[in-house]
């Protein structure tokens, strides 16, 4: 509707710059559009014939259409044979710059598939098959079609993709112009050419006639643009422009556009012709700098120089080439019999290697008859005769790790090629140090001129680096299921994406379950670990956890952070043991090494650590302390009279009652026998003290039941306090109270005794 409104708009203005309105002509006038032929000239009669009737009937003229060639269109607007032609916008530069034209009228707009364009564009095309051709470098040296030099999708706009890409066509390729696109086509098909150049939409329109096209061409260098319904290799220009001559009469010019715009896309003549309608002129200012930037007409005009003006300016350069020239002419003569005998074996060589870094060889008969110098480091000699003459199997080990005789799949597989088909597979070659490699190894068939049978175009590529890193996956994911230590996998977050078997062994969790949750990790440190881990690489540390049924587990964790190719963290790996039962055994040794086994008190040795550390606590708070030393009375004749049993018992009890007596901050500790020692922490004054000292006294003196019988002992304390005048440790304070203590017994025990210097 737009579109309409566009062209009514623009036809009143027209019609009003020339005058106002005019009266219909009653009398009908001839005249001829002139369609280039851009595809056979069948087709484009066959396409662009509605479109003649439909401006017929709109513009009251009787509208003729010619399809013609570039030169034959060329021709007829020189003999004003033609009053409006459409072509390519490459071609309209050229015609522009011949003759005077009023402008554009207006621009083409191609329908496709629903989507309609005002661009155009370059396709490059080769063959499917063709494997050393994949980017616009490998083109260069290569053969090929256009249509021809004036024809911007076809010619101008791939040429300047591969200039700007470092290859000049006109330089290094050789250039082969068919007249139209369909031609181009059928010569990449045909294999006559390496490459073809076609407009956007021609290989659409082809692909409709014979859907094999998609699978026997590929594009190179494909751009995917948003919005663009064709497949394209190149940056888009504007379509094709539809132009007046001068020497047609305003209002004739006048109809002729109002009928285009009023074109619309589901109009029978837009639907023939692949066409949308027709635009507003567009821009073509990209196209004439794209002429300029290849040289080409109406843009290939250099400035006359003459040979004076060369000669003042490069008399320099011009007599060194001269020089030069001379020297090349006398030097051709010795190297033009080198030369020649150089030239065969130099094209051999250039096909063989073709720039191609990885090893290749050529087969025939099923022996190397050539082959590259990668083929011969690969396999660990000097020269490519140790290769030459000898077959596949001559540096293959006797199978290969399918299973099959290296001799056998060697046949089979040439007997594959022999009926036309590419062969793939992996290789394993012993090098000429034993050592063995693997290469995927591709063969295909190359057809010469004079043989029945095709060589064989051998190809090879290392993948021991890749089969190593298979083998080491592979051990390590053994290593990773059958290990008895629990391994478990995370994301970087820290949830939890695979697991081995031992880790639902120690933790009741089975995979589906432990999966996409966390692992285990200390309450009180939590995420800490995963920040300390990324942050240093590794953490480590034990923690109580608990069994998925309940009972409690101790877990000795190690978690290390994983990285990938950018030192991006990827994930972390956990190992950790269960050590329940190690912890169990530690607690239970460090019990029977610090603590008496009878009474469950603190021995010598632990008593010995807490006075030290009492000690150094007074020290630092600046309070006292006492040592006391117990020796029990009368303990020996218990003992002999009901046994070592009722003894034990006696201690036992007299140990539950000395605890209960003291500070729940006091140590009291069984030396060995009948012998106990005390700590007092925070010793206010000697009243307190004396007090406690009373309290143990009676305590141990009270009756006790012993093996049915009610017995009585005694204690004799001595007891010391620290700080003292002179530094003492703690050994030599146990050895005052001790003093004390024999005191109070020849005092005639049950009683304590201060220490002092006079005891001793």
């Amino acid at each position: 509707m737009s579109r309409r409104l566009v062209g009514c708009c623009l036809t009143v203005l027209l019609w009003s710059v020339a005058g106002g309105w005019q009266p219909r002509v009653q009398a009908q006038q001839d005249v001829t559009l002139g369609i280039f032929a851009y595809r056979p000239e069948p087709v484009i009669q066959e396409r662009y014939a509605q479109l003649a009737d439909y401006l017929s009937r709109e513009s009251g003229l009787t509208v003729r259409l010619q399809v013609l060639n570039q030169d034959a269109m060329n021709r007829a607007l020189s003999a004003n044979q033609i009053d409006f032609f459409l072509t390519n916008p490459s071609h309209f530069l050229v015609i522009r710059s011949d003759r005077s034209l009023t402008g554009v009228l207006a621009t083409v707009q191609r329908e496709w598939q629903g989507q309609s364009t005002g661009s155009i564009g370059g396709v490059i095309l080769v063959r499917a098959a063709r494997d050393d051709i994949d980017g616009l470098s490998d083109i260069r040296g290569k053969s090929i079609a256009t249509p021809g030099m004036f024809f911007l999708g076809g010619y101008q706009s791939p040429a300047l993709e591969l200039k700007d890409a470092g290859v000049d066509i006109l330089r290094y390729n050789r250039m082969v112009h068919l007249g139209n696109h369909d031609r181009v086509i059928r010569a990449v098909q045909a294999g006559d050419v390496d490459v073809g150049f076609v407009r956007t939409g021609v290989f659409e329109e082809l692909v409709l006639d014979n859907p094999a096209l998609m699978t026997e061409l590929k594009i190179i260098n494909r751009q995917r643009l948003s919005g663009f319904p064709f497949v394209v290799s190149t940056r888009l220009y504007p379509e094709w422009p539809l132009v007046s001559l001068p020497h047609v009469e305003s209002r004739v010019v006048r109809r002729i556009a109002s009928a285009l715009f009023a074109l619309e896309p589901d109009h029978p003549a837009a639907i023939a012709a692949s066409i949308s309608g027709f635009s507003p002129p567009a821009d073509y200012q990209s196209v004439e700098q794209l002429a300029r930037t290849l040289r080409m007409s109406p843009y290939d005009q250099v400035p006359r120089v003459t040979w004076l003006d060369v000669l003042s300016q490069y008399r320099v350069w011009v007599i060194t080439v001269v020089v030069l020239f001379v020297l090349l002419v006398i030097s051709s003569f010795w190297l033009g019999r080198k030369k020649r005998q150089l030239a065969i074996e130099e094209r051999r060589l250039r096909e063989l290697i073709a720039s191609w870094p990885q090893p290749m060889l050529m087969i025939r008969q099923g022996a190397f008859v050539d082959c590259n110098r990668a083929a011969v480091v690969l396999l660990g000699y000097n020269s490519e005769a140790s290769l030459l003459g000898k077959g596949l199997p001559a540096f293959s080990p006797d199978k290969q790790p399918d299973g099959m005789l290296s001799l056998q799949k060697a046949d089979a597989s040439m007997r594959q090629v022999a009926a036309g088909q590419v062969v793939q597979s992996e290789w394993v070659f012993e090098r000429s140090d034993g050592s063995e490699i693997w290469v995927d190894i591709t063969l295909a068939p190359v057809y010469e001129q004079g043989q029945d049978a095709p060589s064989v175009l051998c190809s090879w590529y290392d993948i021991t680096r890749r089969k190593h890193a298979e083998e080491r996956q592979r051990l390590a994911l053994r290593v990773f299921e059958n290990a008895r230590e629990a391994i478990f996998i995370t994301d970087a977050h820290g949830v939890v994406v695979d697991i081995n078997d031992a880790y639902s062994e120690i933790t009741g969790r089975e995979h589906k379950v432990a999966v996409g949750s966390l692992p285990p990790l200390p309450l009180d440190e939590g995420s800490a670990i995963l920040i300390a881990a990324r942050k240093h690489g590794v953490w480590s540390g034990e923690f109580a956890s608990r069994h998925r049924k309940g009972h409690p587990t101790i877990l000795s964790l190690t978690l290390s952070s994983v990285f990938d190719d950018h030192d991006e963290l990827s994930h972390f790996v956990g190992v950790f043991t269960d050590i329940t039962q190690l912890k169990e055994t530690e607690k239970q040794l460090r019990t029977m090494a610090h603590y008496d086994a009878l009474t469950g008190l603190p021995n010598r040795v632990l008593f010995s650590d807490r006075l030290q550390q009492s000690m150094a606590q007074a020290r630092r708070q600046g309070y006292q302390l006492a040592v006391i030393y117990i020796d029990l009375d009368h303990f020996k004749p218990v003992n002999d009279a009901f046994g070592h049993d009722a003894g034990d018992g006696l201690l036992i009890e007299l140990a539950r009652r000395m605890r209960a007596t003291l500070r729940e901050e006091d140590t009291l500790a069984r030396l060995g026998g009948d012998e106990f020692a005390a700590i007092i922490v925070n010793v206010s004054d000697g009243h307190t003290l004396n007090a406690l000292l009373s309290r143990l006294l009676t305590t141990v003196s009270a009756a006790a039941w012993v093996a049915g019988h009610s017995v009585e002992v005694s204690a004799s304390l001595g007891y010391t306090l620290y700080p003292q005048d002179c530094e003492l440790d703690g050994d030599q304070l146990l050895r005052q109270a001790d003093q004390a203590m024999y005191r109070a017994k020849r005092d005639g025990k049950n009683r304590y005794c201060k220490f002092s210097d006079s005891s001793t």
